[in-house]
């Protein structure tokens, strides 16, 4: 009778979709906390955060600075074939000066740029930036072998099935631990501990009664919309869904730089991730006195 019903839901979201549409997920993100950071501060910099003290470094405000970067706004616009997910930036408002200081924190992560899907010819291009260097990545579509359970929630007007995905370590990220390992082997210290890197889970909740393919962040496979995804590092909430039947939306390819392919991407990637070691990660803290 379970499987019946899932099975008149399926079919009444396929016949309610059938003609042209197009849609637009808001989604919004917040730093996961469950799980175990891949970073934590070592003991060299223990000293450091001694001499933070006396010199009346400003931890709540660090702490404040460090979640409101890590709370970000996205837009999902898809039709049937085809979906781009990208960053919605809001222009601060200029505060008046104040005596003290202030911190400015701003998280650089690989695959923070546009991404761009299309289930028909099975490609996805998708924007990265490294050290200033912009690319727009050409790939196939990955494949994500998904584990659909048979939790369930109500996420908005919406009807909701829990799924997994593994996330296989990748090679890019083996090679640098590898290096970390010779670099303190060798007696280097390194503001940074990198812990040993392993498969990541990836858990969806999907609704079949809108019958695409994505989600956010470039994550897809499943049947039906992703309203809500939590990995290692975000938790993306939906907050809002809009969709326009009977009409349709062409879906653009980002273009803010040089196309090349994956390979080519992940030998440059491989190098730059050398240099970013030694300057111990990809987190810039500014200190400004007003």
């Amino acid at each position: 009778m379970k499987n019946m019903s899932k099975f008149c839901l399926l079919l009444f979201s396929v016949t309610l979709f059938g003609q042209d549409f197009y849609g637009k997920v808001e989604y919004q993100t917040i730093q996961n906390k469950s799980k175990k950071e891949a970073v934590s501060v070592s003991k060299e910099s223990e000293k450091e955060a001694a001499e933070d003290a006396i010199i009346g470094f400003d931890k709540e405000a660090m702490k404040e600075a460090m979640a409101k970067a890590f709370q970000k706004n996205y837009l999902l616009t898809f039709n049937k074939n085809e979906a781009l997910f990208e960053e919605v930036v809001a222009l601060e408002k200029p505060k008046p000066g104040q005596g003290g200081v202030s911190f400015s924190v701003s998280v650089s992560m690989s695959g923070d740029g546009d991404k761009y899907m299309n289930t028909k010819d099975k490609i996805s291009y998708t924007e990265e930036d490294i050290f200033g260097d912009e690319f727009v990545i050409k790939d196939s579509l990955p494949k994500m072998a998904w584990e659909i359970s048979n939790e369930t929630k109500i996420i908005g007007d919406y009807n909701c099935v829990k799924a997994t995905y593994i996330e296989p370590v990748s090679k890019n990220d083996l090679e640098a631990y590898e290096r970390y390992q010779e670099k303190t082997k060798n007696g280097k210290s390194s503001l940074f501990e990198m812990k040993k890197p392993e498969p990541k889970t990836i858990t969806a909740w999907y609704t079949s009664e809108i019958p695409v393919s994505f989600g956010p962040n470039g994550v897809w496979g499943l049947p039906g919309l992703i309203l809500q995804l939590e990995n290692e590092n975000y938790i993306y909430f939906c907050t809002k869904v809009s969709i326009k039947n009977n009409e349709t939306v062409k879906v653009k390819i980002p273009n803010a730089g040089k196309i090349i392919s994956k390979k080519e991407y992940e030998k440059y990637e491989k190098k730059m991730q050398k240099r970013m070691e030694d300057n111990d990660g990809p987190i810039m803290i500014r200190e400004t006195k007003n």
